[in-house]
This record gives structure tokens, sequence and C-alpha cells, in this order.
């Protein structure tokens, strides 16, 4: 190779290529603290992007839809006025459902305690009175019971010494919690108002990013940039439509199943299990513990028969709804979203279990048309079986 200007730059960009990736391998624990860094400077913007992305799609359908007349019969002065009121529409709408979920959540929970709490006593009195029946069933039960000591006077010294220095962390802490309660208050202001201000020039910012793109890069490349950014945006708009529908679908399964079967607290449960449903495949089993806790102070036995009725439920979600609820919503096959979910959740936590399903599907789609390139440049495309 001669050993030109050009060539010589290129060298001199893969040397310093190479180290600073040797630097960033040898180094890549530091990668985690330098994002938390990075995250918590800029976590107003970050937090206004996210609620600005989520709120998005539910605009998108007040604008098309739900002011679909209205945009038709007046094209003088409506467009000027149309984003403000759909934006004021989007918020009353997300406001409206949260106050309906706070009005059937509290009641029903006051009541919840106001039950567990009568139910606690008489479910210590029927352990108590089990437990004596099985020693009096099972005499070498009630041998070996006999023969354990337990020094009660030394456990009630450890609990009170663990309740004093609780009591003592928990008022030292006052100052702390208070501090983070004021930034996260202070954060999330901030965030609705780089949201709200995303939402109002959304497409001028759009058309800013596009011409930074195409003015600082190639012509085919930006082309390919902008592109995935709206094959990514399409995804992971369809993947919250679609995981709000799964979880809308699973709750009403489990209080129709749970008024079928006379399970208690069928309302709550239920309004907890669509809430947990909207982390991916796994967040539906965390329900069985919560639910199986309250029916158990009611009917042991019938905690038992609602771990049976959820794990089957589960199932169903899992396998059957999720997979084609959310997968066809992303354009993804219903196996890959099961691997997607595992993958992601093995990886990344919770995270990755929300983050790679459209991240998948992304690659799916993108994958799937260089492969029909690929086939039709090597014209084997019409003599291989098709997809289905």
């Amino acid at each position: 190779m001669e050993l030109n200007k050009s060539n010589m730059k290129k060298i001199a960009l893969l040397i310093a290529f190479s180290i600073a990736l040797y630097l960033g391998l040898k180094n890549l624990y530091r990668f985690s603290e330098l994002a938390g860094i990075v995250a918590g400077i800029f976590e107003p913007i970050l937090l206004g992007l996210a609620i600005t992305f989520i709120l998005n799609v539910l605009m998108r359908q007040v604008e098309s839809r739900l002011l679909a007349p209205i945009n038709r019969r007046y094209t003088k002065n409506w467009p000027k006025v149309r984003r403000s009121i759909s934006i004021l529409i989007t918020f009353l709408i997300v406001i409206g459902i949260i106050a309906l979920i706070l009005l059937i959540l509290i009641p029903e929970l006051v009541r919840t305690i106001t039950s567990l709490t009568n139910n606690i006593p008489s479910f210590f009195t029927e352990l108590q009175n089990n437990l004596v029946s099985m020693e009096n069933k099972y005499p070498a039960v009630r041998e070996y019971v006999s023969n354990i000591r337990i020094d009660w006077t030394n456990i009630s010294q450890m609990l009170a010494q663990y309740g004093q220095k609780l009591a003592n962390t928990l008022v030292g802490s006052t100052v702390t919690v208070a501090a983070n309660l004021f930034h996260a208050l202070i954060t999330l202001v901030l965030g609705l108002v780089f949201s709200i201000n995303i939402l109002v020039q959304k497409e001028k910012l759009e058309a800013q990013t596009k011409r930074f793109l195409f003015a600082y890069f190639p012509v085919k490349p930006a082309e390919t940039i902008v592109r995935v950014c709206s094959l990514t945006n399409r995804a992971f708009s369809n993947f919250i439509a679609g995981q709000c529908t799964e979880a809308c679908i699973l709750g009403s399964l489990c209080f129709i199943g749970m008024q079928i079967f006379r399970f208690p607290y069928a309302l709550l449960v239920s309004v907890i299990v669509a809430f947990m449903a909207l982390i991916p495949i796994f967040g539906a089993f965390l329900s069985t513990c919560i639910g199986a806790l309250l029916i158990l102070v009611v009917n042991p036995i019938q905690a038992v028969w609602f771990i049976v009725f959820f794990v089957v439920l589960q199932q169903l979600e899992g396998n059957l709804i999720f997979p084609r609820v959310v997968g066809s919503k992303v354009g993804l096959p219903a196996l890959w979203v099961l691997a997607a979910v595992t993958i992601g959740g093995n990886a990344f936590g919770l995270v990755g279990m929300l983050v790679n399903i459209p991240l998948c599907a992304v690659m799916y789609t993108l994958l799937r048309e260089n492969v029909n390139k690929r086939l039709e440049e090597k014209k084997l495309k019409r003599q291989l079986p098709k997809e289905e």
C-alpha cells in the first residue's frame, strides 16, 4: 500500500479507533457510572422525551380521529389552534383515566384493609385451632413441638433494638427523603414543560433534525438513519398501544374469572393485575403473590385455587394473548416476541423486557427487507418458499 497522505490519514484513524476501543473495553465497568452521571444531568429532558413519546401516541389519535370532522370542515384558522386543543384533550384524557382508577381503587383498598383487619384475628385463631387439632391427631408432632424451646425474652429484646435503630434511621433520613421528593417534583414539572413544548412544535423539530442529518452526512446514510428512526418510532408507538390493550384484556379476564369463581377482592386484584401486566410476559406472575396473600387471610383454600386459576390465566395471556396482540402491533411473530422478552429480561432486567420487543421488531423488519433484496439480486426469491 502506498504511504500517501490519504492512506496515512486512514492508518492514523484506524490506530486511534483501536486505542479508543481497547480503552473502552478495559474500562467497560465505568460506562454504567458515566451513564448514571449523564442521565442525572439530563434527567428532566429525558423524562420530558419519555412523556412526549407516550402522550404523542394518544395525541395522534385525537388529532386524526377524534377531531377528524372539524379537520375536514374548517381549514382556515383551525390548523393554528388544533395542536393546542389536541394537547389539552390528551392531558384531560390521561388525568381522567388516572382519576377514574383512583376513584375505583381507593375505596376498594379501604374496604380491603378494613376486611383484612377484621379477618386477621379470626385467621390466627383458626390457625391456632388447626395446630392444636393437629397436635391431638398426631402425638409425635405434639411431642416434637413441646421439646422446642423459644427464648421469647431474647426475641422481644432483639425486636425492640431493631425497632429503635429503624426509628433512628427514619428520623435521620427525613431530610434526605424530603429533598429527594422536592427534586422529583421539580424534575416532573420540568419534564412536563419540555414535553408540552416538544408536542407543540414536533414537526418543526423533525424538520430541523432532517436538515442537520442531510447537511452533515452523505445522502444515502442520512436517508438510512431517517428510515430507521421512522421504523423505531412506529415500532415503539405500536408497542405502547399493544401493551395497554393487552393489560386491559388481562385485567378484564381476571375480573370476570374471579367473579365466576367467587374469589374475594376481585376488583382490587384485577386492577393490580392490569398494572403489573405492563411488564411483558413475567409481570403477571408478580400479581399472583399479591392476590394470593390477600385471599389467604380470608380463605386459605381459595388462595390455593386462586394460584391455580391465575397460573392458567397467565399461561393463556403469555402464550396466546400477548404475542398476538403486541406482536401484531409491532409486526413481530409470536415466537420472536417471547424470545425478545426472555433475552431482554435476562440481559437488562425490566427495562430490557420493555425495550427489547420494539428493537427486535425494527431489526426483524430491516433483516427481512435485506434478505428479500439479496434473494432478488440472486434471482432466488421465486424459487424459495414464501413467508406465511
